[in-house]
């Protein structure tokens, strides 16, 4: 059995296990639903009510093989190298850490390119507000 940090173990996985956010969950599932996708999303509000979790979820549906109910399988390859921090298609960068000029100039490089697995290229940048 090996070890995993508590917040890794029970963080959610799909959308309806995201507690206190059912209108931002609802409205993210009715986005995908209709194919009307909008190219970027802004998260706020106070520390750990969701953000970033429900950021990864709606990165794995979208790049999902296999999505059910507008909600990630969790079982492709996919799904689990989002999970695990692998994907190439999904990065998720700290903007406390990476807030310098030079930071941003490779990340609008980045973005440039296609995507290599999935259906979408996503950049999650937590603490944003730090960005320079």
């Amino acid at each position: 059995m090996s070890y995993q940090v508590l917040s890794r173990k029970w963080r959610p996985q799909i959308f309806d296990d995201v507690i206190g956010q059912i209108h931002i969950t609802k409205t993210l599932k009715n986005a995908i639903q209709k194919k009307r996708v909008a190219h970027g999303f802004l998260f706020s509000g106070l520390r750990g009510i969701g953000k970033t979790t429900t950021a990864r979820i709606f990165s794995k549906v979208l790049n999902c093989s296999n999505p059910r109910h507008n909600n990630p399988c969790n079982k492709c390859n996919i799904c689990e190298d989002i999970t695990n921090g692998r994907s190439l298609d999904v990065l998720e960068i700290d903007g406390a850490s990476n807030r310098g000029i030079d930071e941003i100039r490779e990340l609008r490089e980045a973005v440039k390119y296609p995507p290599s697995n999935g259906n979408y290229r996503i950049y999650i940048i937590d603490e944003v507000h730090m960005l320079t």
